[in-house]
């Protein structure tokens, strides 16, 4: 048995670094920032759940993400729109 999870991360900024370009000059640099992917709160609910059925089940979890290509492919593919979970067999 095995059990599905469709996740979605966000990319939330962190800090903000100044980058030098090539030439090592400054008015080659430019600023950016740097982010952190996190899990929202309907993703957390999906993985909390799915992790207990699979403890009870004493099934494989298998965890896609919806903020990737081949995530939201499967997720299309398997008729998935919102982060939840569903168990395969």
């Amino acid at each position: 048995m095995k059990i599905e999870v469709f996740v979605e991360n966000e990319e939330v900024p962190v800090q903000k670094v100044q980058v030098k370009g090539v030439c090592r000059h400054l008015c080659d640099a430019y600023e950016t920032f740097k982010t952190e992917r996190i899990l929202d709160e309907d993703s957390k609910r999906a993985l909390k759940e799915a992790r207990k059925k699979a403890k009870d089940f004493k099934a494989e979890v298998t965890i896609y993400d919806l903020a990737t290509t081949k995530g939201r492919l499967v997720a299309r593919l398997r008729g998935v729109k919102s982060p939840s979970w569903k168990i395969v067999e």
